[in-house]
């Protein structure tokens, strides 16, 4: 495995182990050589009080039992001493004794060796024996640490659901404040939690004993000797940034509804206007009728004149309601939408702005366009903002026109333009303009196509903007789109 930067992970590791298997390995050979001293001596004290006391006259006996003793505790150099204390000493003093031989001492003298070397090799065995031990023990040590110390909760658990080992991290989370109170089952800890099998992640609600509400994210995976049935249980508590999600998406939507409603704000004259002509046609209409009744005319002139009133009021009505709707703080619900029939209603609220700017608007969908799935009233929301920074731009300009065009791209996405005969885009200013708090209005908040641009990314789709051949504003926005039934024909519309 290769980490970031290059690393080899099994050099890492091996790097690791080598910190920390060092320690002094190497034995005090001045304690071996004491040890030689004192064997010897106690060999040659062990033959003058046999031969003193007991009459038992045997000068190599106790010689070779120090120097096997000294080989098996020592090692080599330990009975190399041993035997160079006795066998000369048994030489000088008992040089006139029978067994003390040129044959005998060179038996001797060759079994002091093998003895030395056959120690010596025991010894080295049991150097590394608990060289392995003490190194095993070292490292255990370390990746105990290493594992009850890092901040990623973790567990260990085996093919039952038992768990073998958990760190402190898990314990926490999991509300375990005994960590050596009995048999842990996984089931247990996380009650619910899916079959895992494999490299396994998923997300997880859990209830704490204390009735926390945790929002867990849970990853799992076999360990390397999988034959075991061993698996590695990583735990991440998400439950403050799930709640961070859930307070940032009420925040937006009461940004996109205060939006909305700002929008709206600033086309209060032409609102009135829309609901005045209604309401002054309906008005009229209810005072022909009040004249037919007062001159006694029949009662069909009377009920033609209040039809045409009541038609009037609903039509007023219908404004309202489509205004009411489109500011209304309500949850966001996506849904498949005829993207003809949303384009168009928006161009209908787009066209507020557009009267009370004097100028033009024009449509033109087309008729293959498919069905978007979207939350109607934010996309709305996006076409009324484009079509009114466009109304805004040509207001002091002498052709005002605005050109709202909707098909199908060639990668059959669903392509609106927004198009105007404004002073146009600023150069290098394309991407700019979608950043928060920047507006060239003088009471603007600056928030608009900031907003625009996080509607149609959370719709995965994309808005751009570019200066056209009339030196105006372009203004594109792609959305995915499934086939619908298309209608008969292009739908065009002219509103000045």
């Amino acid at each position: 495995m290769v980490l970031s930067g290059g690393f080899e992970f099994g050099a890492i590791v091996q790097r690791l182990w080598a910190i920390v298997d060092q320690q002094e390995t190497a034995s005090d050979w001045r304690w071996n050589l004491l040890q030689g001293v004192g064997f010897g001596s106690a060999a040659l004290v062990a033959t003058a009080v046999g031969r003193h006391l007991f009459g038992i006259d045997l000068p190599f006996t106790f010689a070779l039992a120090a120097i096997a003793i000294g080989a098996v505790l020592g090692g080599a150099l330990t009975a190399c001493v041993g035997a160079a204390t006795t066998i000369p000493t048994a030489l000088v003093f008992s040089a006139h004794h029978p067994l003390v031989t040129p044959l005998n001492t060179l038996v001797v003298t060759g079994f002091a060796i093998i003895l030395a070397l056959f120690g010596g090799r025991m010894t080295l065995l049991r150097q590394r024996a608990g060289l392995a031990q003490g190194r095993s023990h070292q490292r255990e040590l370390c990746l105990h640490s290493i594992f009850n110390t890092t901040p990623a909760a973790m567990l260990i658990v085996d093919a039952g659901g038992d768990v073998l080992a958990i760190n402190r991290s898990a314990r926490g989370i999991l509300g375990i404040t005994d960590p050596d109170g009995g048999r842990l089952r996984l089931a247990d800890l996380l009650p619910g939690l899916p079959d895992l099998s494999g490299d396994t992640a998923t997300a997880h609600e859990l209830c704490r004993a204390d009735g926390t509400r945790l929002a867990l994210s849970l990853s799992s995976g076999p360990l390397p000797f999988a034959a075991t049935g061993l698996r590695t249980l990583h735990l991440r508590d998400e439950t403050e940034q799930v709640a961070a999600a859930e307070r940032l998406g009420l925040l937006q939507a009461e940004l996109h509804q205060l939006a909305r409603a700002t929008a709206l704000g600033q086309l209060g004259s032409a609102i009135a206007h829309e609901l005045n002509q209604p309401l002054a046609t309906a008005a009229n209409f209810a005072t022909v009728a009040q004249a037919a009744l007062a001159r006694g005319r029949d009662v069909g002139e009377v009920g033609a004149a209040l039809d045409g009133a009541v038609q009037e009021i609903f039509r007023a009505a219908a404004v309202l309601k489509r205004l009411r709707r489109f500011v209304e703080r309500g949850p966001l619900q996506a849904q498949w939408v005829d993207a003809r029939d949303i384009i168009a209603e928006g161009a209908t609220l787009g066209m507020l702005a557009v009267r009370q700017a004097g100028a033009e608007l024009k449509v033109s969908i087309a008729p293959d366009l498919g069905e978007l799935w979207i939350d109607a009233i934010q996309i709305q929301q996006v076409l009324l903002n484009l079509i009114a920074n466009a109304a805004d731009a040509v207001s002091d300009t002498a052709i005002r026109v605005i050109d709202l065009r909707a098909v199908s791209g060639p990668d059959g996405q669903c392509t609106i333009t927004v198009s105007d005969t404004g002073p146009g885009i600023a150069p290098g200013q394309e991407q700019a303009i979608f950043a928060p708090f920047r507006t060239s209005k003088p009471h603007g908040l600056g928030v608009g196509l900031a907003i625009c641009r996080a509607i149609v990314d959370a719709h995965e789709g994309t808005i751009t903007a570019s200066t056209n051949s009339n030196g105006g504003a372009t203004f594109r926005v792609s959305l995915p789109q499934r086939p619908g039934i298309g209608s008969s024909g292009e739908m065009v519309a002219h509103a000045a």
